[in-house]
């Protein structure tokens, strides 16, 4: 922050005069800056600091400490936290000053100790951005007497959460890294057919198409997750009618790395996003789109720094690190501690939520959720079954200080070959590189989404390839390569035929009327008058003829004006 001077030096001549009195500085006859100088040299005078101090009721001081005790070299809070706690500072020109006198009988903590000069309002850049802050000159804060008063400057360390004793087998949600393999999934299937996106997110009907063949939950949370991640990272990207498709060559950098890699990219990505958004889908809450907006990166921040709190290899209460973050750094997410323009509702009872009374509903709500939802999702914390408590493991302890190094290998080997049996069904463990698994969803259909995966190779699947502009002579060498032999020379053949068969011209199905007649003698009168003949086409032997696209109903009404009885049979 700033020096005493420099804070003075920015006070009108009517303050300054209030603050000289409250000093026993005679400023009568100066200038503003010369008084703000010689008001200064008397205010940075330690005996004067001490017995100021010492008149201090309790309250005053204990404001002061709560700035004192700050860890930051700027003694300094938002003003809207400490206005929440020790009242505002109203706003007052030189000539109300003078005429309603506030000094004098101040309405609050905070406006006593601004008429004495210990505390200033100003500006400063947080991760919030410019907000205006409470703070305590910074030579001016060096010298006050803590040690006259029953506070302690600085009090013992917050207590890290507590251990919890492991939940009971089968009441733990362990996180895993299926995040990886249901992106994979997700990336094929934009690929193969049409994924439309409204709002951000994928369409109802299209989810649940997913969901058979994911391995995670398909909750419209963490397919969001997914969605976001995958244009953060320039996996996919939106086309011209909002479907989703891959980008082939950063989907095939990330579809070839190693797991650990693969939730590392998805995690740096996480912290950085701002198209997922982690309030528009904390249970419990409606947000309403009017013209605000929240950084969601800010919530994750400040989980990564309360996390070096909690025992790193066990459980522990998430409501016990939600209230240590509601008791050191409430405003986390809040520019400036705004808890009034947010329009945000109960999603049970449709009232809305404002006012720091709400932060459990709301910021309490959100850090829950980004613990066991998206830090859940991406394999970071497991989670009991009630949501209570959690738990790091490898991936989640690398994110720490002193938590160890990133994974460099999973709990399986990675590498695993595709099986291909003869009848066409091919078996992909989770095991086998997420692009070939992606290469194989393109020629297939798909029928089982587990470990092993399981596709079948039919003459549906080359169709969807062909359209892809995969050929049939490109899959064969590619199975040949990635099943190690095991593709059968029927089964090779079988996918030349489908790829022939997809490649040549349709057979076409139709429906027409016909005309027929009792002999090829009535046909032939027919076919010779024109005013019938030209409801015709081509002919199906001797008694019978194609009626033209839509013109029965006009043969019909000529056949009668020609005095030929005509028996109509159209559905």
């Amino acid at each position: 922050m700033q020096a005493l001077a420099r804070t003075l030096a920015g006070y009108d001549l009517e303050l300054l005069r209030i603050i000289g009195n409250r000093w026993d500085v005679d400023l009568s006859g100066l200038d503003a800056r010369s008084a703000a100088e010689k008001l200064a040299a008397a205010m940075l005078n330690a005996e004067k600091v001490a017995d100021v101090w010492s008149r201090l009721p309790d309250d005053q001081r204990g404001a002061l400490q709560a700035l004192l005790h700050l860890k930051k070299d700027v003694k300094s809070l938002p003003a809207a936290v400490f206005s929440r706690i020790h009242g505002e500072i109203r706003a007052f020109g030189p000539d109300r000053l003078v005429r309603e006198k506030p000094y004098l009988n101040p309405a609050n903590v905070a406006e006593a100790l601004f008429y004495r000069g210990l505390i200033a309002k100003s500006f400063a850049e947080s991760n919030k951005g410019t907000q205006p802050v409470i703070f305590i000159p910074t030579d001016l804060a060096a010298i006050m007497p803590t040690r006259l008063t029953g506070f302690q400057l600085h009090p013992d360390e917050p207590e890290h959460v507590e251990a919890l004793p492991e939940p009971e087998p089968g009441t733990v949600r362990a996180a895993d890294t299926s995040l990886v393999d249901d992106l994979t999934t997700l990336l094929a299937a934009c690929q193969v057919a049409d994924v439309e996106l409204i709002d951000g997110a994928i369409r109802d009907d299209i989810r649940e198409d997913l969901r058979q063949h994911l391995l995670g939950a398909s909750s419209p949370a963490r397919l969001a997750l997914m969605v976001a991640l995958a244009l953060d990272m320039g996996l996919a990207t939106l086309n011209e009618n909002a479907l989703l498709k891959p980008v082939a060559a950063t989907a095939r950098t990330w579809l070839d790395a190693s797991r650990p890699a693969q939730v590392r990219a998805l995690v740096d990505a996480w912290l950085k996003s701002a198209t997922f958004n982690e309030l528009w889908y904390t249970p419990g809450l409606a947000p309403e789109r009017a013209g605000w907006g929240n950084d969601p990166a800010l919530a994750r921040k400040t989980v990564l720094r309360f996390l070096e709190m909690v025992p790193l290899s066990d459980w522990w209460p998430v409501e016990d690190l939600i209230e240590a973050v509601k008791e050191d750094e409430p405003d986390f997410q809040r520019p400036g501690g705004d808890y009034e323009s947010w329009y945000i509702r109960d999603a049970q009872s449709g009232n809305y939520l404002r006012g720091f009374e709400s932060w459990d509903q709301v910021d309490g709500a959100v850090l829950r959720f980004v613990l066991t939802g998206p830090m859940h999702f991406l394999g970071l914390i497991d989670v009991s079954s009630d949501g209570a408590a959690c738990r790091l493991n490898a991936y989640g302890r690398a994110l720490v200080p002193d938590g160890g190094e990133w994974p460099k290998g999973g709990s399986a080997p990675e590498g695993a070959s595709l099986r291909i049996q003869p009848d066409g069904l091919i078996e992909a463990p989770r095991a086998t590189s997420r692009f070939e698994r992606f290469q194989v969803a393109r020629f297939t259909m798909w029928e089982k989404a587990a470990d092993p995966y399981l596709y079948r190779v039919t003459a549906d699947g080359i169709a969807i390839a062909k359209r892809q502009g995969l050929r049939a002579d490109q899959i064969v060498t590619f199975l040949r390569r990635v099943a190690e032999g095991q593709l059968s020379d029927d089964l090779a053949r079988q996918i030349e035929a489908w790829g022939k068969a997809a490649a040549s011209e349709p057979v076409t199905l139709s429906r027409v009327v016909v005309l027929r007649t009792p002999g090829p003698e009535l046909m032939d009168m027919i076919l010779n008058t024109p005013a019938l003949r030209r409801y015709l086409g081509a002919p199906l032997g001797p008694s019978a003829v194609v009626v033209r696209d839509g013109q029965w109903q006009h043969l019909a009404s000529a056949l009668n004006d020609a005095g030929i009885a005509a028996d109509v049979s159209v559905e």
